[in-house]
């Protein structure tokens, strides 16, 4: 069991990026507090609103995190990609 779990953290570590990961774990958080703030919610209804508004904390910064990065995706490094391919190909080696 604990062999597998390593395992699949080291597969899901070689497979996605930092940014990915990061959001994986706001996604993770969220879904954990939820859980969570239902659970006390059953006990203390005080607590219970009080977990479930960090919950939803980190939902919202799930979204912004998408967003800002879809944007700078898509407005920033794309260019910035296409404009250094574009730059490997102007360049042709020198004949001696």
């Amino acid at each position: 069991m604990a062999k597998t779990f390593h395992t699949s953290l080291l597969r899901w570590d070689e497979s996605y990026d930092t940014r990915q990961k990061l959001q994986h774990g706001y996604a993770a958080s969220a879904a954990i507090l939820i859980l969570a703030a239902g659970i006390v919610g059953l006990i203390n209804y005080d607590l219970g609103q009080r977990i479930l508004l960090v919950a939803f904390v980190c939902v919202a910064v799930f979204i912004l995190n998408a967003v800002a990065w879809a944007l700078l995706q898509s407005f920033i490094l794309l260019p910035l990609d296409a404009h250094r391919a574009a730059q490997k190909q102007t360049r042709t080696p020198r004949k001696k």
